[in-house]
């Protein structure tokens, strides 16, 4: 069982919650979005062992990428080998999305960062796919060691006709049959191609639970619920 896409970092009791779930031989990609998330998501790998692959970048609710924390990102990379570069990309309900704006300028510097580092790229898109997938051509995309990640998919046909060119893989979240333009694009994905993810954050709880404070094991429980809907 591998969740694709989890902000394990922002749910209740992570310890607790990590530790159940390897062993439950859950696997994880766990999402860290902010540099916050960023030391928080190192200090409970250990706990993941091989179960979990980290994901490091700046979503674009962040906004411009800080420069400052460059550095930091680039060590990331490279003390773990395995991890891929993101969440980011482009979402038209948070300031700077305009063309040219700050969230371009900042998805097109880890969109690079991840051709560099021949590291898969987790991409984040609440808006315009063809612009994604026209940025990602412009700057040398498809490369082998490379692949583009489209997290929560809700394209449509064309994005994955476009996607799978760029040797795309396409995370589905249980909204992502809500559109019928995406329900009806996702026969066209090869299985090879598919993943599916939780995308567990600080809103899972809330969703899920009338009581305030559930147990580790309940939360850990209903990630497993959840994950396992969703897969076909």
């Amino acid at each position: 069982m591998l969740d694709y896409h989890i902000h394990i970092t922002r749910l209740p009791h992570p310890e607790n919650i990590s530790s159940i779930l390897v062993e439950r031989g859950y696997r994880a990609n766990i999402i860290a979005c902010t540099p916050k998330e960023w030391v928080e998501t190192v200090a409970i790998l250990p706990i993941w062992k091989d179960f979990a692959t980290p994901c490091f970048g700046i979503h674009p609710m962040e906004g411009l990428f800080p420069q400052k924390k460059l550095p930091h990102l680039y060590e990331l990379l490279e003390n773990h080998p395995k991890a891929f570069v993101g969440e980011c990309g482009l979402d038209k309900r948070f300031p700077g999305y305009e063309l040219g704006s700050f969230q371009e300028k900042s998805f097109i510097l880890q969109a690079k960062l991840a051709l560099e580092f021949k590291r898969p790229l987790m991409i984040h898109c609440v808006g315009d796919y063809r612009r994604i997938l026209s940025i990602l051509e412009d700057i040398g995309y498809p490369q082998e060691d490379s692949p583009i990640i489209f997290h929560r998919f809700g394209g449509d046909k064309e994005t994955v006709i476009r996607g799978l060119q760029l040797n795309a893989i396409f995370s589905l979240h249980a909204n992502s049959r809500k559109k019928a333009s995406t329900r009806d694009a996702i026969p066209l994905i090869p299985k090879s191609s598919l993943r599916f993810e939780t995308d567990a954050d600080e809103s899972f709880v809330p969703k899920f639970f009338k009581e305030s404070s559930p147990t580790a094991s309940a939360i850990a429980d209903k990630l497993i619920e959840e994950l396992s809907k969703i897969q076909f």
